[in-house]
């Protein structure tokens, strides 16, 4: 089997990168100012299919995996430290939710399987 490239992937799992775009900008957090928001939405439609795929699929492993963004920090934050660390909590909560994996995966909570989204 031959490994298909990231248009081949959009178009056959969501149809096409405008149908992706969407959906990513409706699970990422919005600015509160419309100017912003409308910026993160261009920025959104403008992104290659590989980063809207990788985000997409982080987004997913999120939501089966953790439920949400709290419930992942929570599971970092007991893995890493049983006793709780507030200052670590204030910092891995502005992270973004890829980083956010990738500090799970590095606390043996994801599989780097789990994080690739070319399956």
């Amino acid at each position: 089997m031959s490994n298909a490239s990231p248009l081949e992937l959009v178009q056959e799992e969501h149809g096409s990168k405008a149908q992706l775009a969407k959906k990513v900008f409706e699970v990422l957090e919005h600015p509160d100012d419309e100017d912003e928001a409308q910026a993160l939405e261009y920025r959104v439609q403008t992104m290659s299919n590989r980063k809207l795929l990788r985000l997409w699929n982080a987004h997913q492993v999120l939501s089966d995996k953790f439920g949400s963004r709290d419930e992942l920090v929570d599971a970092i934050l007991s893995a890493r430290f049983p006793g709780g660390n507030e200052d670590y909590e204030a910092k891995i909560k502005g992270f973004t939710v890829p980083k956010l994996l990738d500090v799970a995966r590095q606390a043996n909570l994801v599989s780097a399987a789990e994080l690739r989204w070319r399956k």
